[in-house]
């Protein structure tokens, strides 16, 4: 990948990676690229995956990232904190530092060449899914912030795009759940309310049997076997309100 690379063959790159063991390397190119000193893409939860922090990949010295993880610093790193509950970019300059555990981690990040600044982005997935993508330089603080306007605009592109790709080949993305209708949603919403089929049908000004099909649709179609597991699911997935 060549210098200068602009944000269209970034994202066409990106694209074309046929598989997430492609995408680290892609990190390292566009590190190179954009001139900086390290990327980290950070997916910190996704919902099909109970295992914490399920995607890491980084361009860091590979004794800090076993440092790192060894001694759980994402439980004390405050970019990953303020990542996890933001939605702005962070620019690392203007973090608290002034707890013990995140001075430990920033003079120890240091000591591995991190890169003295940075930006994370936070990014937020579908059914809740969050991740961060980070990058750091070594550049002075006026060039940083000449710099960091356009860091900005053309890696926040880059950062949802590279996450929408790493969740897409990873096959860990959460399925959507399927769209229920109207109907289906009042009868569910009536029936976690206790309400039986006559009176349901009642409320809505619809016929007893169309209650019970509006119900077994809507049971097939979240692979429900009885109605109690039909509220909860329903529920679970926002579906009715609680």
């Amino acid at each position: 990948m060549k210098r200068d690379i602009s944000l269209t063959e970034t994202l066409d790159v990106l694209a074309a990676a046929p598989d997430l063991d492609a995408l680290n390397p892609l990190l390292l190119d566009l590190r190179d690229a954009y001139g900086l000193a390290n990327i980290v893409y950070h997916a910190t939860h996704l919902p099909a995956c109970l295992q914490p922090n399920p995607i890491l990949m980084l361009s860091y010295d590979p004794g800090w990232v076993s440092r790192y993880v060894g001694e759980d610093y994402f439980a004390l790193d405050p970019v990953v904190q303020a990542g996890r509950s933001g939605f702005l970019p962070i620019d690392w300059d203007g973090l608290d530092r002034t707890s013990i555990g995140a001075r430990h981690v920033f003079k120890e990040a240091d000591s591995y060449g991190v890169g003295r600044r940075g930006i994370t982005i936070p990014i937020r997935g579908p059914n809740g899914e969050r991740a961060i993508f980070t990058l750091t330089s070594n550049i002075t603080l006026d060039e940083w912030e000449r710099k960091k306007p356009s860091y900005l605009r053309e890696y926040h592109a880059v950062a949802h795009f590279f996450h929408e790709r790493a969740v897409q080949l990873s096959g860990l993305r959460a399925a959507r759940p399927p769209r229920l209708s109207r109907r289906e949603q009042q009868c569910i919403q009536l029936l976690a309310l206790g309400r039986q089929a006559k009176t349901i049908a009642f409320l809505l000004e619809i016929s007893e049997p169309a209650v019970r099909l509006y119900l077994k649709t809507a049971r097939h179609k979240l692979g429900c076997a009885t109605m109690t597991q039909l509220v909860a699911r329903a529920i679970a997935l926002d579906l009715i309100d609680a």
